[in-house]
Order: C-alpha cells, then structure tokens, then sequence
C-alpha cells in the first residue's frame, strides 16, 4: 500500500486543501481536533475477513449468556443489568502487518468521538476530491432512530462527565446535541453530576424530566470517582432500564475479556470449531499480571521486556499503558499495582508513507485500525495514526482498497 499513500500525496495533497479541511472541520463541529492528511488504506480482503468473520465472531462470545455471567459474578458497584443486543455499541481495535490481523483490545462505550464518525470522512473526502465509501454514511439520522425506539420518546438527557479530558470533548458532546436535536431529538447536554430523579422515578436535571438517558459517561471514570456522581448513581439504581448504554457492558469488555481469548477451546460459551479458529488467530498472548510471581517470570512468559506491553484492565484513552517497558519500570508496576494490569504480546501495526501538513514525511507512521459496532453490528471503519506511542493520534478515514 507504500504506492497508494504516496499516489494519494502526489494527486490530492496540498496544505491548501488540508487547511481547508480543517477550517470546515472547525466551523461545523466548533472546535479543531487532530485530523489526519491522509486516509488509511485497508485491503479489501482484510475489511471483508473483520467485517464478515472476525467481528461477529467476537460479537457471538461476548453475547454468550454463559460469558456474561462469569463476569457478573466478579460483581461491581452499579446494580447487575442484563446486556441486550441494543447494548452492544463500541469497536474491537486491530493492527494490521501484512496479511496478519490482531486484536490490542476491545472497548464498548462509544470511544472517540462518536458524534464525528459521519462528518469527518465526508469533510474529507469533499476537501481533498478524493471519492471513497463512506461506511457511516447516514449515521447520524439511524443513532437519532434508535434512541427514539430505545426510550420510547424524544426527550433525552446526554449526560457527560466534568471531569479532566471531557472538559477537552465538550464541544463535542455540543456537536452530538445538535446533530440528535436536528433529527427530530430533543436532546440537552448535561452533567451526570447535577442528576435528580423525578416524582415518578424518571431522570431529571435542573427539574426538568426527560424520557431516558444517553450516557456519555465512561464507567471506570463514575466508578472511580463515585463520591461526586453520588446522584448519578442514586438515578441508576432508580431507572436504570431508561439508560443507554448499559454501564456494564464496559465489564465485558474489559481487557480480563482479552486473557480469556488463548485459553478457549470447542463448546466454551456456545462456540464451534469454526469460531475458536476465528479467535485464535486473531488473538496475542495476554495474561493477568497477578497470576505471575516475579518480573523475571513475566520476562520467561514473553521473551523479554521487548516483546511485551503493559496494560491497565479497565484504562481508556491509552492512560496507564506502556510499550517495551524497562525493568525498572516493570518492577514498580508489579509492586504497586499488579492486580490492575494485564500483559499483552507486542504486536506492532505496519509502517506506512505519511506526511504531515508542511508535506515532510513522518517516520515511523503506523495506524490502529477501529472496527466499530452499533446495536451489536458492523457500523464503522475509522483509524487513529501515530508516529511514535501516543505522540499524534488524528483521525483517519478508512479507504478500502483491493489488495
């Protein structure tokens, strides 16, 4: 794909067009957040392989009844809520080198700028003159439609955290609001914070009732800082059938969902041959660092240090994670918080051409391909680019293209 890449800088690029792009980018969405040059190309027969195969495989496992259950035993600090189909809204994360596909890690709860998915490839696309299929094409009008079916009604609190990195995402949430208020929505952003509950146990906010919620809030950040979403929490244990997503759907995807993968044999939790194929061979070593007893014996289990990346089970936004951690580093994790993070097989993504704005080539660029679902289906291809580890990380529509 080396030729497409520098085709695509040769024919389209220009820093006029790019900042164009940008400008439009700003204006629509009111703030400028990181946006690739160029798009991420995929072949075509991986798209279909992920598309076809791999994802609803993944989705078949973590809809398995039996998978569910082993997780709510683990218990948690919300009130158990059966996960549905409808609940099922998030992406499995690939690198992709050659032919060989491998799943990092998987993530409900509607990462990255779900409110951008539909904007940013067109924007692209028409700022560049560059045609491509747009996958989310229309995902604006069906995410209004479902949460008017989900809730019965069209008065709907989105409710977002105030803390840290969503304070950087707010006009993104405003985005959100005004995309689902201009399909037929009556949506208002909110504060989960600032919940109440109503006479007849509905949500409100500021004494106004709404017909549900749709919860921007990631779990792990309610749950780590339950003292001030003490009334969000009061409002779930109220009317927790009028939230979306469900909270838990977060525990079953968790990265303790990526240790289970090496150990899955024919029959576990519904799963045929065919399936555990599927899995398998999209699937690194990973481990729980608690099973392990020293740093030497993580060492053994890997290689080296330089064959491994540490990972925080319930992290999000790349917080906490380390790539070919030293020694040093690895011991101070393993004393203080072992039972937090899991060990996972490096697995580096391809390098690619790339440049940046000035049209000076990057190098190393990599990309992490982002498979997402919606109502428990393929929705979305997007990618975020980097050069190094969490250095830059623009979005980047997807292009498939024949191998």
């Amino acid at each position: 794909m080396q030729n497409e890449y520098k085709a695509f800088y040769h024919n389209h690029f220009t820093q006029a067009r790019y900042k164009q792009y940008q400008k439009e980018f700003q204006e629509q969405s009111g703030k400028l957040y990181s946006l690739s040059t160029a798009p991420y190309f995929l072949k075509s027969p991986i798209a279909s392989k992920i598309r076809e195969t791999i994802l609803p495989t993944l989705i078949k496992l973590l809809s398995s009844k039996a998978y569910q259950e082993s997780v709510y035993r683990r218990g948690w600090f919300l009130p158990k809520v059966e996960v549905t189909k409808e609940d099922f809204v998030g992406c499995a994360d690939f690198h992709i080198n050659g032919d060989e596909v491998k799943l990092i890690e998987l993530n409900f709860f509607l990462p990255g700028h779900i409110g951008f998915v539909e904007l940013f490839p067109k924007l692209f696309s028409k700022n560049f003159d560059y045609p491509f299929e747009i996958f989310a094409d229309g995902f604006e009008q069906k995410l209004a439609n479902f949460l008017k079916q989900r809730f019965s009604g069209t008065k709907i609190a989105l409710a977002v955290n105030h803390l840290g990195l969503s304070v950087h995402y707010f006009e993104h949430y405003k985005y959100l609001e005004k995309s689902l208020n201009k399909h037929g929505i009556d949506v208002k952003v909110v504060y989960a914070k600032d919940a109440e509950v109503s006479s007849s146990n509905k949500p409100m906010w500021d004494n106004e009732e709404f017909d549900g919620v749709f919860n921007i809030v990631i779990p792990r950040i309610w749950e780590h800082n339950s003292d001030v979403f003490v009334n969000y929490t009061k409002l779930y244990e109220k009317a927790s059938d009028l939230f979306f997503p469900n909270p838990w759907c977060w525990t079953i995807g968790d990265k303790r969902f990526l240790t289970l993968l090496p150990q899955l044999k024919v029959g576990d939790f519904g799963l045929d041959a065919q399936d555990v194929e599927i899995l398998k061979s999209i699937t690194l070593k990973t481990r729980l660092m608690s099973e392990f007893k020293s740093i030497q014996e993580i060492c053994n289990a890997f290689k080296d240090e330089k064959h491994l990346v540490l990972k925080p089970i319930d992290n999000f936004h790349t917080q906490g994670v380390y790539i070919q951690p030293s020694l040093e580093l690895m011991e101070e994790v393993f004393h203080k918080d072992a039972n937090r993070y899991v060990v996972q097989e490096l697995f580096n993504a391809e390098e690619f051409y790339y440049e940046d704005e000035n049209s000076k080539p990057i190098r190393p660029w990599r990309a992490q391909l982002r498979s997402e679902f919606f109502d428990g289906e393929f929705s979305n291809f997007r990618a975020y680019g980097y050069s190094d580890p969490f250095g830059l990380s623009p979005m980047m529509p997807v292009v498939v293209k024949d191998a």
